[in-house]
């Protein structure tokens, strides 16, 4: 098996950001890509998952 993980170009890390925002509220994104002090690593992409599913969660609940 081959591996990857994620790297912003220099200069670039402020796009995680961007993907961190979900579009129209109806598009989200999770993984290791967007996991803080975690990124790339598998607890990274659990706990990035988690907090993604409990946005939409907060989310659905609204309305």
């Amino acid at each position: 098996m081959r591996g990857a993980y994620a790297a912003a170009r220099p200069g670039r890390s402020e796009a995680r950001a961007t993907l961190m925002r979900p579009i129209a509220e109806k598009i989200f994104f999770a993984g290791e890509h967007l996991a803080g002090p975690l990124i790339q690593t598998c607890g990274g992409a659990r706990l990035s998952g988690e907090a993604v599913a409990r946005q939409v969660a907060a989310q659905l609940a609204a309305k």
